[in-house]
Parts: C-alpha cells; sequence; structure tokens
C-alpha cells in the first residue's frame, strides 16, 4: 500500500516567531545530467587553456580568453545548481514585524525581509505543471519567481515555497493562519 506523503516542511514554533524550512525537491535526473555537463567542461576547458597558450596569433588568444570567461561563468552556474539541489533550503522566518526569506546554499542570493504589516493576500499561486514547463525549462527558471505560495508587497508579488504540492503550500498557509502570526485580512 501507498505511504501518504507527509511534505517536506519543518515548521518551528517558537514564542517569537514561526520558522519554516523546507528542503529543496531534489530532481536526480537533473544532478546526473550537470554532473556529466561538468565533467565533459572540465575536459573541454583544459583544452581551451592548452590552446590559448600554443596559439600562433593574437586574434585566437583573445578569442579564446574571451570562450574561456564565459565557460567559466557556465560552470559557476552549474556548481552554483548543483549546491543548491545537494543542500538548499529556504527558511522562512515570520515574526517580530518582519517576514522573511532566506535561500541557505544558495550562491548569489541574499536574505530578503519584509515589514509584515505590507504583505497582503497570501494565496497559493496558480502556476504551470512541471510537465508542462519541462522543455522550456530553462526560461521558466529565468523569468519567473519560484514558488508555490504568494503574497504581494507594495505593488509587486514575491513567491517562496519552490516546488511544494498544493495540499502542503495550503497547510503552511493554516499554519501561518492558526499560529496568529498573519492576520485574517493578510490571506486572499
Amino acid at each position: 500500500m501507498e505511504k501518504p506523503y507527509q511534505g517536506r516542511a519543518i515548521v518551528e514554533d517558537n514564542f517569537e516567531y514561526l520558522k519554516i524550512t523546507i528542503p529543496v525537491k531534489r530532481n536526480y535526473i537533473s544532478i546526473i545530467w550537470i554532473c556529466c555537463w561538468i565533467t565533459f567542461w572540465v575536459y573541454f576547458g583544459a583544452s581551451a587553456f592548452g590552446e590559448l597558450f600554443n596559439s600562433p596569433n593574437e586574434f585566437g588568444r583573445v578569442f579564446m580568453l574571451l570562450w574561456i570567461g564565459g565557460w567559466a561563468l557556465g560552470g559557476v552556474m552549474a556548481v552554483k545548481t548543483i549546491i543548491w539541489l545537494f543542500w538548499g533550503k529556504e527558511i522562512i522566518e515570520i515574526g517580530m514585524g518582519t517576514f522573511s526569506i532566506n535561500r541557505k546554499n544558495d550562491l548569489f542570493t541574499r536574505e530578503k525581509v519584509y515589514d509584515l504589516n505590507e504583505c497582503r493576500e497570501f494565496r497559493i499561486r496558480e502556476i504551470d505543471s512541471e510537465s508542462d514547463r519541462k522543455f522550456w525549462f530553462v526560461f521558466y527558471y529565468r523569468n519567473k519567481e519560484k514558488g508555490t505560495i504568494a503574497f504581494d508587497y507594495g505593488m509587486r508579488n514575491f513567491c517562496f515555497g519552490e516546488d511544494l504540492y498544493e495540499p502542503e503550500a495550503q497547510y503552511l498557509l493554516n499554519v501561518m493562519k492558526n499560529k496568529k502570526v498573519l492576520t485574517e485580512s493578510q490571506f486572499k
């Protein structure tokens, strides 16, 4: 018999704040693909370095230097993705007048802190299903906010809870409502 899914989110209720930790949803096919890609990346990068020092003309050296720069940027982004897929987690803390979202182990991101009184309309976000975005995944992740739960802050909306299933997202919204860290007027 199939066991019911218990969810990934870990909820800690302290007297001063509510802390929700959401470990990343691991996609093992992506992890294998990126690890293979990095293997080839290292091999061809080493070959490019050899060409850089053995190029017979100046144009070849300049071209290889630019190519290696772009190549290095791609490698950094791949390593960033691997670190996120293995050790990433979203940490949401609500309390003492602030609402913060921190993506731990996601390189080049910083903690976002919002005034809790200005956060409005917490809701489950209508998003494309994972199968709908498979082909266009590069553009999906580049152009959209990541997360199943959305809220408005001023004239913009923000999201958190990347790849949560809808029932788990609803559970987290109910926890926030029942613990009274958010008021009824802050929900849609």
